[in-house]
C-alpha cells in the first residue's frame, strides 16, 4: 500500500477520514494524497493549475482551498508522512476516477453521513457514488477516530469462486496489524443460497489463506444481509468490516438494493469495500 488518495471538502465528516487516512499512511508508510474538487470554472483549453485564468471570486476559493492544505501538511509532517495535495476545477467524480490513475492509487478514504430513503438508491452521497462508479477500493469512515488501528476485521461474503483475489487484498490490506479475522455468511433467502456443508467447505479454503493470522467462522442468521453484517460487527467489536464490491449491475442495485452501499451507509464502523482500479 503505497498511495492513499482523501477525497475533501473539508468538512468534520471529511477530516474524519483525513485522520484515519494519516494513521494509515503512517503505519504502511504511504504516501497521503489530500484532494480537493472546486465549484470554480477553468477557461476552455487552459491548464487548471494556473490562477490567472480564474476571476477574483474563484481565486479566493483557491486560495482558501492552500490554507485549509497546509493545516494537513503540517500534521503530516509531525507525523513524519509524506504528503501531496491537490485542487481542481470540475466534477468529483470524474476527477476521483482520474486520480486513481495519475497517481497510482492504492485505495481511497472518505469520510461519510450516508444516505437513506429514495435518495439512498436513485441518488446516494458522494461517498456512495465514489463506490458505485469508481474502480478502485474504498474506506469509508463515518465517525471520528484518532491513531487508527486494526485488530478485529469482519470479512462478509457468499466466499465463491473468483472471491480469492478480493480476499487475498484485505489480507494484503490488514497484515501490518496482523488482527483477528472473522469470516462471515449471512444467512438469508437472498445472498445464502448454497448448502452449508458446501458453504462451510468454501470457508475453510480461505480461512487457509489466513496463514498464522487468527481466523474464525461464522453463519449468522438476519432479515437482511447489511443489518446481519452491521450486528455480527457490534457484537464482536469490529474495528473493521471488510465486503467485495467486484460484480455491481446498475439495475439490480436499484431494484434488489445493493449490499455493499447498505452497509456503507449504515454501518458505524469503517467499512472497506474492495475493487480495483481499472488498468490501461
Amino acid at each position: 500500500m503505497k498511495n492513499i488518495l482523501v477525497p475533501s471538502d473539508f468538512s468534520a465528516c471529511a477530516a474524519n477520514a483525513s485522520e484515519v487516512a494519516l494513521a494509515l499512511a503512517k503505519y504502511y508508510g504511504a504516501t497521503f494524497h489530500l484532494f480537493t474538487a472546486l465549484d470554480i470554472e477553468k477557461k476552455k483549453g487552459e491548464d487548471a493549475q494556473d490562477k490567472e485564468s480564474y476571476n477574483a471570486a474563484d481565486l479566493r476559493k483557491i486560495k482558501n482551498t492552500e490554507l485549509l492544505f497546509s493545516e494537513w501538511v503540517e500534521k503530516a509532517k509531525a507525523q513524519n508522512v509524506t504528503i501531496k495535495t491537490y485542487w481542481v476545477a470540475g466534477k468529483l467524480l470524474k476527477n476521483i476516477k482520474e486520480a486513481v490513475v495519475n497517481y497510482d492509487i492504492d485505495f481511497i478514504v472518505m469520510g461519510s453521513h450516508g444516505a437513506s430513503g429514495k435518495q439512498e438508491y436513485f441518488i446516494g452521497s458522494n461517498t456512495q457514488k465514489v463506490v458505485r462508479g469508481v474502480h478502485c477500493s474504498v474506506l469509508v469512515v463515518k465517525e471520528d477516530i484518532r491513531d487508527y488501528k486494526i485488530k478485529k476485521v469482519v470479512y462478509a461474503s457468499n466466499f465463491n469462486k473468483g472471491e480469492e483475489k478480493a480476499f487475498q487484498y484485505m489480507l494484503d490490506f490488514v497484515q501490518p496489524y496482523r488482527p483477528e479475522i472473522h469470516l462471515l455468511e449471512v444467512n438469508n433467502s437472498g445472498w445464502f443460497s448454497q448448502p452449508y456443508i458446501l458453504a462451510k467447505a468454501s470457508m475453510e479454503d480461505f480461512k487457509a489463506m489466513c496463514g498464522d493470522l487468527v481466523c474464525k467462522t461464522h453463519f449468522y442468521r438476519d432479515w437482511t444481509v447489511d443489518a446481519g453484517i452491521r450486528k455480527f460487527a457490534a457484537e464482536i467489536d469490529a474495528d473493521l468490516i471488510v465486503i467485495s464490491n467486484q460484480h455491481r449491475h446498475p439495475l439490480k442495485r436499484i431494484v434488489v438494493g445493493s449490499n455493499v452501499e447498505a452497509v456503507v451507509n449504515h454501518a458505524k464502523v469503517p467499512v472497506l469495500s474492495i475493487d480495483f482500479p481499472v488498468t490501461s
